[in-house]
C-alpha cells in the first residue's frame, strides 16, 4: 500500500535549512535578517541538533595585533589542503562572532583583565583557545535558539528529508518523510542550505550525514573524504568529549603507569590522538586536583562521570581514548557556502567542505566554520533566493512519486535482508578496520567490496506501520550514510601519499 503523498497544500519558502545544528541555526538567522522567509527542518525533535556539539571552544587571536599567526596556523595544520582566502576569511571574522556572541548573552571565561580568557590547545602557536569550560557549544546553541525564537523563525522536528529536487541543475525543493504521521511532504524552495552533521556516525554508530547523502543523490561529487578529526579526549567506553581546556586548568593526561603524555601545539588532532594511539598503555585523564577556581567550570562533566563511572572526578582518574569526533570532507563550497555545480544549493557547518580545515583541523576552528559559514551560507541563500520565483512543480511531484515507491517498498519488504542494527555494526566495524589511524592499498580494496555488498543489500524493517516509524527514517540514513562512507573508502583509496589524518602503512 503507497503511503499518503501529501496531506496539505504544498509549502513553499525562499530557504529551507535543512539541520538543526550551529551552522544551520546561525544561516536561519541570517537568511531571515536578510529578508527571506525561512525555516529548519530537523530529523529529530526540535533542539536535537545540538546533541554532538563541540565543548573545545572557539579559536580566536583576541590578544593578537591581526589574524595572521591564526591564519598561519591554520595552513600548516591543513598540510598544504587548505583554501587560503577561506582562512583568510575565516581566521579574521573570529573577531566578529565572538563579540556578535556576547552581545547576545554568551558568558566566556575572562582573564585578570575581564577579557575572555585564551587558552592554548591543539594546532595553536599561542594561547587562542575562548571558552566557558565543557558546554561552549551548547551555549552558543542554546543562544541561537533563543535568537531564532526572537525572529519567529519556524523550526520543524521530526522531519526526514529524502531527497533534493532539481530542474536544470536549480534547486526547486525537497520531499520529506513527516515521521510522526508517516506521510510524505513535498516542499518548494528557492535554495536550500544544508547544515547537517559529517560522517563520524560511519565509525561510531548512529545515521547520520543526510547532508552529504541528499548532495550525493543530486549528483554533487563530495570533496575529502578520506580526512577525519581523531580527538583523544573522549571518555573511553562512553563518548563523551572533555574539553581541552581542562589541559591547561590542572588537568593532566597519563598512562596507566603513570607517565605524564603532553600534546603539541603545533600539529592537530591526528599526531595527539597518535601519542595515545601508538602507546602499548591505556590512558587516563586525571583531574583530581584542578586549579583553584576553576572546577565550576566543568560541572557538566563532573556530573556525567560521577553518573558514569561512579566516582567522583575529584578522587577518580577519567579512562580516555581517540575517538572520530567529526570529519573533515563533505560537500564542495566556497567561503559562502556555495555548491558551484548546483544553483540554489548552500552547505555550512560539519558538512560542508569549504577548504577552511584542509587535511586536519586545529582547536577551535570546528565551531568557528559553523558560526561563519552559517551566516554567510544564509545571507547568499538569502540573496539568491529573494529575487526569485518559485518554479519545478512538475519535477517536484515526479521525485514525491518516486519517493513513495522506495517508501513502500521498505514498508512491504519481507523480513529476508539483514536488519539495520546488524548493518550498522558492520559499517562500524569496516570503517575502524579500513579507515583508522593508518590504511593500506589491501585493506581499503577489501573495504570497498564489503561496503558495496552493504550497498546492495536488503534491509528489513521489524515495524511496518508508518505511524512515528523511528526505524523506518533510521535505514532511509543508513543507506545514505553507506553510499558516504563507500565513497570515503575510495577517496582514501585513490590518495596514495600520507596526508594529515591520511596516514599510510603499506
Amino acid at each position: 500500500m503507497l503511503p499518503i503523498l501529501v496531506a496539505h497544500p504544498m509549502d513553499a519558502w525562499d530557504v529551507v535549512v535543512v539541520g538543526g545544528t550551529i551552522a544551520g541555526l546561525r544561516a536561519a538567522i541570517a537568511a531571515h535578517d536578510s529578508g527571506a522567509r525561512v525555516t529548519v527542518l530537523e530529523e529529530g525533535a526540535i533542539g536535537s541538533g545540538g546533541s554532538s556539539l563541540s565543548v573545545e571552544g572557539i579559536a580566536t587571536s583576541l590578544n593578537e595585533t591581526d589574524n595572521k599567526s591564526h591564519y598561519d596556523d591554520t595552513i600548516a595544520v591543513g598540510h598544504g589542503l587548505c583554501d587560503e582566502d577561506v582562512v583568510q576569511s575565516r581566521t579574521k571574522s573570529s573577531f566578529t562572532h565572538i563579540s556578535e556572541l556576547e552581545n547576545w548573552g554568551l558568558v566566556l571565561r575572562r582573564d585578570s583583565n575581564g577579557l575572555p580568557l585564551l587558552s592554548p590547545s591543539i594546532g595553536h602557536s599561542q594561547s587562542r583557545l575562548s571558552s566557558t569550560g565543557d558546554s561552549t557549544g551548547r551555549e552558543i546553541y542554546s543562544i541561537l535558539e533563543d535568537q531564532c525564537m526572537k525572529r519567529s523563525i519556524t523550526r520543524v522536528g521530526d522531519i526526514q528529508v529524502i531527497s533534493l529536487v532539481t530542474e536544470d541543475d536549480q534547486i526547486v525543493g525537497l520531499i520529506a518523510l513527516d515521521i510522526q504521521n508517516g506521510e510524505l511532504l513535498a516542499v518548494q524552495s528557492k535554495s536550500i542550505v544544508l547544515a547537517t552533521d559529517g560522517y563520524e556516525s560511519a565509525w561510531n554508530g548512529g545515521s547520520g550525514a543526510t547532508g552529504l547523502w541528499l548532495a550525493q543523490g543530486i549528483g554533487v561529487e563530495l570533496k575529502n573524504l578520506e580526512f577525519a578529526v581523531w580527538n583523544p579526549m573522549f571518555m573511553e567506553s562512553y563518548g563523551l568529549q572533555i574539553p581541552l581546556s581542562i589541559l591547561n586548568d590542572g588537568g593532566q593526561v597519563r598512562t596507566y603507569s603513570g607517565n605524564n603524555v603532553d600534546f603539541s601545539s603545533s600539529d592537530g588532532f591526528y599526531s595527539a590522538s597518535k601519542l595515545l594511539h601508538s602507546s602499548n598503555e591505556k590512558h587516563v585523564l586525571d583531574a583530581r586536583i584542578l586549579n583553584r577556581g576553576t572546577a565550576p567550570w566543568y560541572a557538566d562533566i563532573s556530573e556525567k562521570v560521577l553518573t558514569r563511572l561512579g566516582g567522583d572526578m575529584k578522587e577518580v582518574v577519567i579512562p580516555i581514548s581517540p575517538r572520530v569526533s567529526t570529519t573533515l570532507g563533505g560537500i564542495p563550497c566556497d567561503e559562502n557556502g556555495s555548491v558551484e555545480s548546483i544553483l540554489g544549493l548552500y552547505a555550512a557547518g560539519d558538512c560542508a567542505c569549504s577548504g577552511f580545515h584542509g587535511a586536519d583541523m586545529a582547536a577551535g576552528n570546528r565551531l568557528l566554520e559553523s558560526l561563519d559559514g552559517g551566516l554567510n551560507s544564509g545571507n547568499s541563500a538569502s540573496t539568491y533566493a529573494i529575487n526569485r520565483d518559485f518554479s519545478g512543480i512538475e519535477s517536484i511531484d515526479s521525485s514525491l512519486i518516486m519517493s513513495a515507491n522506495k517508501y513502500a517498498s521498505l514498508l512491504n519488504s519481507k523480513d529476508d535482508g539483514i536488519t539495520r542494527g546488524q548493518a550498522e555494526n558492520k559499517l562500524n566495524s569496516i570503517m575502524m578496520d579500513s579507515m583508522g589511524f593508518t590504511r593500506n592499498t589491501s585493506s581499503l580494496s577489501k573495504a570497498e567490496e564489503q561496503i558495496t555488498k552493504l550497498v546492495n543489500s536488503i534491509i528489513s524493517l521489524s515495524d511496518t506501520n508508518p505511524i512515528m516509524n523511528t526505524e523506518l527514517a533510521e535505514v532511509f540514513r543508513l543507506e545514505g550514510l553507506l553510499n558516504v562512507s563507500k565513497s570515503a573508502i575510495q577517496a582514501a583509496a585513490s590518495r596514495h601519499e600520507s596526508c594529515g589524518s591520511h596516514q599510510l602503512n603499506e
